[in-house]
């Protein structure tokens, strides 16, 4: 019985999964989930509590967020020589990159835009510990600079995220072109920072 349980419970979370991520955040509902998992829609009353417990649960066992650890530019002879500015240009480049390959993040904050669930939440308390941390590392590693990080990252990290919404279906030539114009425009308005502030390197 547990068994046969836990088998049903993976199934139920991988419809989650393949719903979310292969059609979307408007089709995961408690129908469709059942449909997909191949059972009852019951069982996910009476396994998961109903449809905010398995999302919550969804939440526990999934990777909803990039960790600030990694992406912080790695410690080399080259980026002990950046100037702020600089660093924190590699350290956006590496968040598009780590929030262009989370397809199930892209979805969660395109759900967030519309309706507040566990999951949203997850993703937003989740993204905030790992923001904050961030801001702390980076802090820490210019020994605690006069520049503003956490508004910083904060704004571009906002561009950063309505991009990946809006394309996140996208393959045209047209959505890389905006991306390489963000860019482009977050390296511009950075040199602009360095420029009136002198550099700031360790």
């Amino acid at each position: 019985m547990q068994k046969s349980r836990k088998n049903t419970e993976q199934r139920i979370l991988r419809a989650v999964e393949t719903l979310l991520r292969d059609q979307g955040f408007s089709e995961v509902g408690i129908n469709s989930i059942a449909r997909t998992a191949g059972c009852d829609k019951v069982l996910i009353y009476r396994y998961f509590g109903g449809f905010e417990g398995l999302l919550e649960r969804f939440a526990g066992e999934h990777t909803l967020w990039w960790d600030a650890r990694e992406i912080m530019p790695d410690e080399t002879p080259e980026t002990r020589q950046m100037s702020l500015p600089e660093f924190l240009e590699a350290l956006l480049k590496r968040h598009i990159a780590a929030v262009r390959a989370l397809p199930l993040a892209q979805e969660i904050m395109a759900w967030e835009m519309s309706a507040s669930n566990t999951l949203t939440r997850a993703l937003n308390r989740t993204r905030s510990e790992q923001g904050m941390l961030l801001v702390k590392l980076v802090r820490r590693r210019f020994d605690n600079p006069s520049i503003d990080i956490g508004g910083i990252l904060g704004i571009f990290g906002a561009a950063v995220n309505y991009l990946v919404i809006r394309t996140r279906h996208q393959q045209s030539e047209y959505a890389t072109e905006e991306w390489w114009r963000l860019e482009q425009t977050i390296s511009s308005l950075l040199q602009c920072q360095a420029q009136s502030k002198g550099g700031n390197h360790p």
